[in-house]
Formats: C-alpha cells, sequence, structure tokens
C-alpha cells in the first residue's frame, strides 16, 4: 500500500481546500450551496399575513363607536323625557289652579244665592230690620269717614262765623246739646228696632222652595193630595232672586201652624217644613 493511500490515524482533519481566488466556506456550507435548491427556504416571504387581527380592531373600533352613539341618545332620551315631565306638571298646576278658582267662584254665587233664598223666606218684618240695620251702618260708616275729613285745629265753623268768644260758647253749648239729643234720640230708635213687632197672620206651611214654579206647580199638587191641605205656590223674593215656596195651610196663630207642622213631620209626609206669614197680596 503506498503511503498516500494510508488512512488516517485519527488526528485532526485537513482543512478544505480553498480554491484559488475564491472565499474559505465551511465544508457543509459549501455542501449546502452546491446542492440543487428546492425553493423552500425564502418561502416565509411569499406568506401572506393572517387578516384577523385587522378585524378585531376593526370590530372593537365599531363597537365603541355604537356605545357612544348609543350614550349619547340614551342623554337625549332622558333630557326630552325631563322635560315633558315639567311641562306636564306645570299644565296640571295651571289646570288646578283655574279649576280652583271656578271652584272658589261657584262656592261664592251658591253662598250668595242661599243668602238671598234664606232672606227671601224670612218675613217682612225680619226683612225691613235687617234692611233698616244695613242702612244705620252704611250711615254710621259715612259718618265716620265725614269725621276723619274735618279740618284739625282752629275755630269751629259757627265760632269763625260768630267771631265772639261768649258766642263760639253759646254754639259748643248747643252743638253738645244736639249731639246729646241725637245720641239719645238713636238709642230710642235702636230700642224700637229691636224690639221685635207682633207678627200678623195667616200663616202657613213652608214645604220647599224651588227655582222652577212648575216644579213648584207639581209638588203642591202632590202635597195637597197626600195632606188634604190647601197648598198654594207663594213667590218671595224679586228678579233673578225669585224663588217659588209651597205653602200648606192657613192658621191664625203662628203656634197653631207649629203644632201641624211637626204633626206632618213626625208622621213622613213632610220631609221639611217651617212655619211662615203668608203675604197678603
Amino acid at each position: 500500500m503506498s503511503p498516500d493511500e494510508k488512512e488516517p490515524t485519527g488526528g485532526p482533519p485537513e482543512p478544505a481546500s480553498q480554491e484559488p481566488g475564491g472565499v474559505w466556506l465551511p465544508p457543509r456550507l459549501r455542501q449546502k450551496l452546491e446542492s440543487p435548491s428546492s425553493g423552500d427556504d425564502f418561502d416565509f416571504l411569499k406568506k401572506k399575513s393572517s387578516p384577523v387581527g385587522t378585524i378585531v380592531t376593526v370590530v372593537i373600533i365599531v363597537a365603541v363607536l355604537a356605545g357612544a352613539v348609543m350614550m349619547y341618545q340614551n342623554n337625549q332620551r332622558k333630557v326630552r323625557a325631563a322635560a315633558a315631565a315639567k311641562a306636564a306638571a306645570e299644565r296640571a298646576a295651571v289646570v288646578a289652579d283655574s279649576l280652583a278658582h271656578v271652584r272658589m267662584a261657584d262656592s261664592l254665587a251658591a253662598v250668595a244665592r242661599a243668602d238671598s233664598l234664606a232672606f227671601a223666606a224670612l218675613p217682612k218684618w225680619k226683612q225691613r230690620q235687617i234692611l233698616a240695620e244695613k242702612a244705620k251702618k252704611e250711615a254710621a260708616a259715612k259718618a265716620a269717614a265725614a269725621g276723619t275729613t274735618a279740618p284739625k285745629g282752629g275755630a269751629t265753623p259757627a265760632a269763625a262765623a260768630g267771631g265772639a268768644p261768649g258766642t263760639a260758647a253759646g254754639g259748643t253749648a248747643a252743638a253738645a246739646g244736639a249731639a246729646g239729643g241725637a245720641a239719645t234720640g238713636a238709642a230710642g230708635a235702636t230700642t224700637a228696632e229691636n224690639a221685635a213687632p207682633v207678627e200678623a197672620g195667616p200663616f202657613g206651611i213652608d214645604a220647599g222652595q224651588f227655582l222652577d214654579e212648575t216644579k213648584a206647580g207639581e209638588v203642591a199638587t202632590e202635597l195637597k193630595g197626600k195632606t188634604g191641605l190647601d197648598a198654594a205656590v207663594v213667590p218671595m223674593g224679586e228678579g233673578d232672586d225669585t224663588s217659588y215656596h209651597v205653602v200648606l195651610g192657613s192658621y191664625p196663630h203662628r203656634g197653631t201652624a207649629e203644632s201641624k207642622a211637626n204633626s206632618l213631620l213626625s208622621k213622613g209626609m213632610l220631609s221639611e217644613a217651617s212655619v211662615v206669614a203668608i203675604p197678603k197680596h
């Protein structure tokens, strides 16, 4: 065997030969470069990126925008609802105030009408007494108002006209005497008015009052058949305050009429009864 054919004895391998004018490369890299390429080394450059990330990002953005729009719309709905509730409350308050004014006006009208009816139901002497007291109060109020407007200080008109102290004193004494006489006369008049005059008959039983004369006539006919007493429709009051009263019977004394009225009430023939003086026509 020739020396060149001898096997290596385990020493370090000889470095690969270097081609003239070339670059030294490791044997494996040289083998890789010299072997035919299958084209798989650069396939990663040809692969396209996955669109999942882009889709997720778009979905998130859309969700955020939709949430913002929904929140804005909810706020707008709340504002509109609050405005509508406020308007409804104000409208309800105005309606309630108007109804309260209407009820108050109706109540005042009803009270005034009831007072008129009650006054019309009173005997004539009582009506005259009430009117006299009212006139007296109005005259006193006018006199008080005239006293407050009289000039303060200085001589009275009578003293100024006389000019003499004696005359002024005499005028003052006369005025005092006249005032005392007037006071005495007023006291006497008041006593005479307070003393109720003896009411003359005849007296009847007032079984009801109506604003409609036809209705009053129907009730009078019905009560006449039920009680056996004469029934008449008597108008009381004047103008719009006129009311029609159903008066039963005719008695010379008030006590007799009251006794009969109580009897009819106890028997259930009448639901209401009051004794009134039958006006003379």
